[in-house]
């Protein structure tokens, strides 16, 4: 069963990426659409791109749809509406989504049209810098989310581009680290023997310490705090703890299905003007200045239910990822039927025509803090099974 397999399979070559989520009826797909005057060749090529039915007579995109059974008409289309919404998409140049594309010659210039796009959306709204645009690749594109000069952007997260490299008709669901993985992690910061040391006075007095309530309920102040830790970490398997962590999988640079936004401009702009450069001695963000023009800002609409701001858990104690902190933060989620979910709140993008002021550049310390100052970072490093996976700057 998926369920005992390990987080690290993602990193296998081999890993068969198994379909473990609600499939696609794709036989009701190939009806519906032959029942709408498709040929077969057609209906492939919608496959393909991943437009499929999963329940009635809707057909849902799996970049944007969401296993939903309403219909939007852009995402989520109903059979009777699917020749008009395919008619549109035939006419791939034609774009259905209001969206706009603008260039900024200077720092001021852009921060001044991002207080006019703000100021015209009447709320802040977040960002993601890039040393280049991507469009998606596949072979129909949905119309109602291209933008004139942009068409689709991609902006998949790591894990579901490993899956269409790999297996693009798969839908299987992520699973993250287990919980003793993260109990590992997480309990490495208290010392062990004297919880030990404590726990056993405890017992010599007569006190019944069995279990983590037990603890919890202790007057010793570091026994009781680790008991109520590891209670957190008992109900684990609750969403919002369970979300919370594996966000921090993406901060540190592992495999996961969110995308990094930001609330901080100046974050964004390090992204648009530095380039990763992985390296097992010298991993480092090399500046790139506007890469030769290319370099680009996206802005999105802060979409609460499906964005999370980071906030520090009580389970975490004094493990403090700083990271996400740093770089104000705001993960947008994603899932098998919405892979590209990011691109749906996108309003538009400002091209980068200039090169950035030295006294406006963070410098790559500033937002990946060391093992020295992330004590989150030297937990995950010590406890996790392959280190060299996380993303580590050396500071000199």
């Amino acid at each position: 069963m998926w369920h005992s397999r390990k987080y690290w399979d993602y990193y296998r070559d081999d890993f068969d990426w198994p379909n473990n989520y609600l499939p696609p009826n794709l036989d009701k797909t190939r009806k519906i659409y032959f029942d709408l005057g498709l040929t077969a060749v057609e209906a492939e090529a919608l496959i393909s791109s991943g437009y499929v039915n999963i329940q009635g007579d809707m057909i849902v995109d799996r970049y944007y749809g969401g296993a939903l059974a309403s219909s939007d008409f852009a995402t989520r289309i109903r059979k009777d509406d699917f020749s008009e919404w395919y008619r549109m998409a035939k006419l791939s140049e034609t774009s259905c989504r209001p969206g706009f594309l603008t260039t900024a010659t200077s720092f001021d210039d852009l921060k001044m049209k991002v207080n006019e796009i703000q100021e015209s959306f009447g709320q802040k709204l977040l960002f993601r810098g890039q040393t280049a645009h991507h469009e998606t690749t596949r072979l129909i594109k949905n119309p109602y989310l291209l933008i004139e000069g942009l068409g689709e952007t991609s902006l998949i997260p790591s894990i579901w581009r490993n899956l269409l490299k790999n297996r693009p008709q798969s839908f299987h669901h992520f699973y993250g680290f287990s919980l003793p993985q993260w109990s590992e992690i997480i309990l490495s910061q208290f010392n062990m023997q004297e919880v030990d040391r404590r726990v056993a006075d405890l017992r010599n007095r007569g006190e019944w310490i069995y279990s983590p309530q037990d603890m919890e309920d202790s007057d010793d102040p570091l026994v009781s705090l680790f008991g109520r830790v590891r209670l957190d970490l008992m109900m684990g398997q609750d969403h919002n703890l369970a979300d919370l962590l594996n966000t921090l999988l993406q901060h540190y640079g592992l495999l996961s299905p969110y995308l990094d936004l930001s609330s901080d401009l100046r974050v964004a702009m390090f992204f648009s003007s530095h380039r990763f450069i992985p390296n097992r001695n010298d991993t480092h963000y090399q500046f790139v200045g506007s890469n030769g023009s290319k370099s680009i800002l996206y802005l999105f609409k802060h979409k609460q239910d499906e964005m999370a701001e980071y906030a520090h858990d009580r389970v975490l104690h004094d493990l403090q990822p700083l990271r996400p902190k740093r770089q104000s933060c705001v993960v947008c989620r994603s899932s098998p039927y919405a892979i590209n979910l990011a691109s749906l709140y996108l309003v538009g993008a400002i091209r980068i025509d200039f090169e950035l002021p030295e006294s406006e550049r963070l410098s790559t310390q500033e937002i990946f803090p060391d093992v020295h100052e992330d004590n989150f970072l030297a937990a995950l490093l010590k406890n996790c099974e392959y280190p060299e996976r996380v993303t580590e700057f050396q500071h000199r």
